[in-house]
């Protein structure tokens, strides 16, 4: 899982990686908003790899749990890869691209990370527009996430087998 947020922070745009340890969701969301954030995306472990994601919006005394649930089922590391990647620099623009037709899943990850959505045919043509380019695409069970190198096009964070979106009852949070 570490070394998960670890690839994953610098590749999406306007990410600050913050452990939760043991601060409980209140705490962890008067951090966020002592930060400047609105937003958390937030992780969870199966088994201490990545298994879930979660989004919460934050509020002045209100923290809103978003009905929105990816289970992630498989992650794929640069060692996985066989790769070695140099992060010289944060992004600092990206896209949501999906590769096909429509995709939810790229609809919710445009939302909630602030960055546009675009279905494409062919990525080559948005070569070097962006920092960070999220490839969506369909594989068996479910979506394939890939983070690729704008410029490049090569892997830039990790890659992710996610499921479809599975949407649970949206919560509040009063921060006392």
């Amino acid at each position: 899982m570490r070394q998960f947020l670890n690839e994953l922070e610098p590749a999406i745009p306007n990410a600050i990686k913050v452990n939760r340890g043991k601060l409980s969701i209140t705490e962890l969301a008067g951090k966020a908003l002592s930060m400047g954030a609105t937003r958390i995306i937030y992780f969870g472990s199966r088994g201490g790899n990545p298994g879930f994601i979660r989004f919460l919006r934050i509020k002045e005394g209100l923290i809103e749990v978003l009905p929105y649930f990816i289970r992630i089922y498989g992650v794929k590391l640069f060692i996985d890869m066989n790769v070695r990647v140099e992060v010289t620099k944060k992004s600092s623009s990206g896209v949501i691209v999906s590769l096909g037709g429509y995709t939810e899943v790229a609809d919710v990850l445009s939302e909630q990370l602030g960055l546009p959505s675009l279905k494409v045919f062919d990525f080559e043509s948005i070569r070097g527009m962006y920092d960070t380019i999220l490839l969506i695409r369909r594989v068996q069970a479910g979506y394939e996430v890939q983070i690729l190198n704008g410029r490049d096009l090569g892997p830039y964070g990790p890659f992710m087998r996610i499921s479809d979106i599975i949407y649970t009852k949206p919560r509040v949070i009063r921060i006392e």
